[in-house]
């Protein structure tokens, strides 16, 4: 398939330019409540309600906080990926970001996945460490992780962002990047891809994956010679935010 970007996407991106991502809004208590019985040594939901990484609603009668993108990097980038809490108190951090305060299956998903603590954080961690050792988008890291990976509750949409956010390295010329339902929508639904199974020329999920992180890097390295100031992340946040929708007239 060509590497490039269909024009749909331009579309997208010019409209909208001037629409950035807002931190999410997160209820620490109801994580607190789903998490509970997570052993209480590991403090998993610590994160949550510090000053490090989120920030306090002003007036919040439930005592919510947000958190933003950067934050939960600043939070993966901090962590000691070889200690179990500081990897699971991060990961129900990411989660709480990606949830915000529609989290209900977030939250029951991410008690599934840390209830055994032992091997969430050994699929975590060695995902991560996998992740920022690869040296490119093309020896193997992406689909290894994506066939070992097996954590109770979090499938692909769920991990991809865990793998975009601990397994970033600052300065890479590709990092990891997140697919999701909505994602897969924008995709098959508003730029007719084919479905990634095209991209990849392959049925595996794990091929899929790489195969989509591969041409969302290539289309923003196309875009970026046309003049137009994007990268990778922000197609995919485009994504993300468009969630197959209509596609806008030229």
């Amino acid at each position: 398939m060509s590497s490039s970007p269909p024009p749909v996407l331009r579309d997208l991106l010019d409209r909208y330019a001037d629409v950035r991502e807002q931190p999410a809004r997160l209820r620490p208590s109801t994580w607190q409540n789903a998490l509970i019985r997570v052993p209480e040594s590991l403090e998993v939901t610590t994160l949550l309600t510090g000053r490090r990484f989120t920030r306090a609603v002003p007036g919040s009668k439930t005592h919510d906080r947000t958190v933003s993108r950067g934050g939960v990097r600043a939070a993966c980038a901090a962590m000691n990926v070889d200690d179990t809490r500081e990897i699971l108190q991060t990961f129900v951090l990411a989660m709480a970001w990606a949830a915000g305060l529609t989290g209900g299956r977030y939250q029951a998903n991410t008690a599934t996945a840390v209830l055994d603590p032992a091997r969430a954080f050994r699929v975590l961690s060695d995902a991560a460490k996998a992740l920022r050792h690869a040296g490119s988008m093309h020896d193997g890291a992406l689909e290894q992780v994506h066939r070992w990976w097996s954590l109770p509750g979090v499938g692909q949409s769920y991990a991809s962002k865990w793998w975009a956010l601990a397994g970033r390295v600052e300065g890479r010329d590709w990092q990891p990047l997140i697919l999701d339902d909505r994602g897969y929508a924008t995709l098959n639904d508003t730029l007719k891809i084919g479905g990634t199974a095209r991209l990849a020329g392959s049925r595996r999920r794990a091929d899929r994956y790489r195969a989509y992180v591969e041409t969302v890097h290539r289309w923003a390295v196309e875009l970026q010679l046309a003049g137009l100031d994007v990268d990778a992340e922000r197609i995919a946040f485009v994504l993300f935010h468009h969630n197959g929708g209509a596609p806008f007239s030229r």
